[in-house]
């Protein structure tokens, strides 16, 4: 393993660490000080579970025997000193296969059987099913028995054609055999499993790593959910080309569908550059022919340079089971996991900070300002009290009539914002009918209905068409419906900012952006999927519903995610200032109680003013630990000892 990038990912590992004990430190001082309610409990759980099981994910995406098990098994598992994977000319990897660490479970396989195509649950849903897969468990003591298990992953099994057709893999049986070997008659191979999810005990991967091997062309088509779901959520994908073969007609299909527009960090990998090792030429005539095939992929693929990486994924694994250092350089590997160790893992940090910027910045402000009002009311309070030593018992009598005014007065304007918090929930609860699952089902019953009359491309263009319309419509509105409730406790932030100087405080509009790009992604999914001449071609029935289904999914999942965002918008915009009014109510009454006992004896003072300085020094504690985390919370980069 290249230092760099198991240095990288151990060094995220512990920054993430840092940042799980940052915002348990944060939720702790909520719970003690009595401003955590059960929302925001829900939310901390939530965003730690994230977190901590959150991963980093590298797909590698390529047609059939362009090495990419072999790339995984030098990147990953050159210590278990012989092939994990299976791997071998010819088609070896059977099913997408998901390779990850959980510690709370011991190193196994997990294989969904293909047999479950018949059914309508998706992938994700089958993942909490455990009953419904087949399960080995691996012997880390004894590596052959885990190679052996490995080979589970090539198993095939033959079937008649109309079984496979039911299945929705008669395209896949087509390509693999030549249409015109298939009879009803003959039996056709088709993979075991459907998918495999294997939990492996590697440092890498405990430090948060996560690996997924795709299936080529016609296999990636067949699971609408990898397409729409699986790979646009990896943080990389690695595509492998052959440096003897450059981008075929069959690479350049799987880029233009799978990669180039559905995942951000692309890196191309020409792979077996072995085959153009030739005794008869010098090191540097080999060098400049792999430059120019770099230079050729770059050009095809709209890529820079520095994103396409010549190696020789046989001749890594090799060199790092025979501890040849030369052979190890020569591979070109380690120019791969520098990539990987300066691009993938800060892209990752950068992505978790904005995650929890987005979920704890509103509510760090608001209790940031709450403490900075609370130190500014103890210090006039502090003052207030000073100037009161060694006055008459009528100053004092004039004081808590003053105080008591301003305690009639904010009674008032509170019985004013009472008025106004009830047509803010009226507001709330109208925003929150417009995202009503019930209303949601709705619009997929109208979709469905029209689909079921037209099993074809062309009707579920226009039936998704229909359904992507009718949610963004709802998104406009709710827009609308924000602005108006956002509107209205503006007003009353700014009426009671003037009354009693409370913080001013800038409240964020309800972002629905990335919730109506996810929506224009599947559109775009969509129309992809019915161009496809395959598909045109393909009769109404297996595929069509099934990629309807998992649009359906995805869909359900972004109105759910929408709803969610708009219920966390509408809890958070009356907080600031009903925090603001709950503390100036308590300053008041702790002004009153004082003047009192001051009333009773003259000697109180100097006891309420050590009393009001130990409170600031605590409240200045409290505002530079909030000061401290919000800094933890935002930074992107590791702490020095880290490294």
């Amino acid at each position: 393993m290249s230092n760099s990038l198991e240095l990288e990912i151990n060094r995220f590992h512990t920054w993430r660490e840092g940042l799980v004990s940052a915002v348990n430190e944060y939720r702790d001082w909520l719970e003690r000080t009595g401003q955590l309610d059960m929302h925001q409990s829900i939310r901390f759980y939530d965003l730690l579970e994230d977190l901590k099981h959150g991963r980093v994910m590298l797909a590698f995406i390529a047609e059939f025997s362009r090495g990419k098990t072999e790339l995984i098994n030098a990147l990953f598992f050159s210590n278990f000193q012989q092939r994990l994977l299976p791997s071998d000319l010819g088609r070896t990897t059977m099913c997408p296969t998901e390779i990850f660490h959980d510690p709370g479970e011991p190193p196994y396989i997990r294989l969904l059987p293909i047999e479950t195509r018949y059914r309508n649950e998706s992938i994700a849903q089958f993942k909490s099913m455990t009953v419904e897969w087949s399960t080995i468990r691996l012997d880390l003591d004894s590596p052959d028995s885990v190679r052996q298990a490995m080979l589970a992953l090539a198993e095939v099994r033959k079937v008649y054609p109309l079984e496979a057709r039911m299945m929705g893999l008669l395209n896949e049986v087509d390509t693999a055999q030549g249409a015109e070997l298939v009879s009803e008659r003959a039996k056709v191979e088709i993979p075991a499993w459907r998918y495999a999810m294997i939990n492996f005990p590697h440092p890498l991967l405990s430090n948060g790593l996560s690996i997924l091997d795709t299936p080529g062309l016609n296999a990636l088509g067949l699971e609408p959910e990898l397409t729409l779901s699986t790979l646009p959520n990896a943080h990389a994908a690695l595509f492998l080309l052959g440096i003897d073969t450059g981008v075929t007609r069959s690479d350049m299909e799987v880029w233009q569908r799978y990669v180039k527009d559905s995942i951000q960090t692309r890196i191309a990998v020409l792979n077996k550059i072995d085959l153009i090792w030739d005794e008869l030429k010098s090191w540097d005539q080999v060098r400049a022919s792999l430059e120019r095939q770099r230079e050729a992929t770059a050009r095809l693929l709209h890529l820079p340079l520095d994103r396409v990486i010549a190696l020789s994924a046989q001749k890594a694994l090799v060199g790092r089971i025979r501890k040849d250092a030369a052979l190890v350089e020569n591979s070109g590997i380690a120019q791969l996991e520098t990539l990987l160790a300066n691009e993938i893992i800060p892209a990752r940090r950068e992505i978790v900070i904005r995650s929890v910027t987005n979920e704890l910045g509103a509510m760090m402000q608001v209790t940031a300002s709450s403490v900075r009002s609370r130190l500014l009311a103890n210090q006039n309070a502090a003052t207030e009290l000073s100037e009161l030593s060694g006055k008459s018992k009528d100053m004092v009598a004039r004081l808590w009539r003053k105080i008591s005014q301003d305690k009639d007065q904010y009674n008032a304007a509170l019985a004013e914002y009472k008025a106004v918090g009830s047509l803010f929930q009226a507001k709330h609860n109208a925003l929150a009918d417009r995202l009503n699952p019930g209303r949601l089902d709705e619009m997929l019953m109208k979709s469905r209905s029209g689909l079921d009359k037209s099993w074809t491309t062309m009707g579920l263009s226009g039936a998704m068409n229909g359904l992507i319309s009718s949610i963004t419509l709802e998104f406009d509105r709710i827009q609308a419906m924000s602005e108006d409730a956002q509107s209205l406790m503006r007003r009353a932030y700014a009426k009671f900012q003037q009354k009693f100087h409370f913080e001013l405080v800038e409240l964020r509009p309800l972002d629905l952006e990335m919730h109506r790009l996810k929506m224009q992604l599947l559109q775009r999914e969509t129309e992809r999927f019915c161009r496809d001449p395959v598909n045109v071609a393909t009769p109404k029935g297996y595929l069509i519903r099934k990629f309807y289904d998992s649009l359906v999914l995805q869909a359900r999942k972004i109105f759910r995610d929408a709803r969610a965002e708009c219920e966390r918008w509408m809890r958070a915009v009356p907080l600031p200032l009903e925090n603001q009014l709950r503390d100036h109510k308590s300053q008041l009454q702790q002004r009153l109680e004082s003047l009192t006992k001051i009333n009773d004896n003259t000697a109180s003072i100097q006891e309420r003013l050590a009393r009001l300085k130990a409170d600031q020094a605590e409240l200045i504690k409290q505002r530079d630990m909030l000061s401290r985390l919000a800094d933890r919370l935002r930074t992107s980069e590791p702490e020095a000892e880290a490294a």
